[in-house]
């Protein structure tokens, strides 16, 4: 079996290779399947990513929900503790480059709106690569597996292009599944056990 460092670099290479006009298409037929779904239409909240570096496009997805009067929200990291926390954003004016460029919440939408755990939220997470049980690779740091270990009342979701899903990826102690892995092509459904 491939590493996770292996299938990282691998896959990293694929999502590179996908042209903007691929991942915009891919994107927007991914946000549609996520739109319908139970889980997005009944949060009140949504903890979204900025994307970055060829992920699945998430405007669509912000764009939908402040439509739909749920509240957003995007994660702002601290690269020194591996950590992240999330905070409301009402306007993609809101968010700033930060850790590796990735847009994050402005230094002023901090002091006031702060996620605290909600039964209602749906968390929908990015990622390198995915595999067909539910697990995922991430860029290594551990942010979001650090973020979700003690908040397993949210529901997760994952975005992915259908080029980002291998048979197995090997799994840590500290992995956590998804409840469902959303790409242009099918959804992913996993049981919590």
């Amino acid at each position: 079996m491939e590493t996770k460092a292996e299938i990282r670099k691998r896959i990293l290479e694929v999502r590179k290779g996908l042209s903007d006009e691929e991942a915009a298409s891919k994107s927007a037929a991914i946000v549609q399947k996520v739109i319908k779904t139970p889980e997005y239409e009944e949060a009140d909240n949504i903890l979204l990513y900025a994307d970055y570096c060829h992920e699945v496009m998430t405007r669509g997805i912000f764009e939908d929900a402040i439509l739909r009067k749920k509240r957003v929200y995007f994660p702002k990291s601290d690269n020194l503790t591996n950590t992240m926390e999330f905070y409301q954003v009402v306007s993609v004016r809101q968010l700033e480059k930060g850790y590796r460029g990735i847009p994050e919440p402005r230094e002023d939408t901090q002091l006031r709106y702060k996620f605290y755990p909600k039964e209602d939220t749906l968390i929908i997470m990015p990622g390198v690569a995915f595999d067909t049980s539910g697990y995922r690779i991430g860029y290594g740091k551990g942010f979001y597996d650090r973020y979700l270990v003690n908040k397993r009342q949210l529901s997760t979701m994952a975005l992915a292009y259908a080029c980002q899903i291998v048979d197995e990826i090997p799994k840590d102690v500290h992995d956590i599944k998804m409840d469902k892995i959303v790409t242009e092509e099918i959804i992913y459904s996993f049981l919590r056990i």
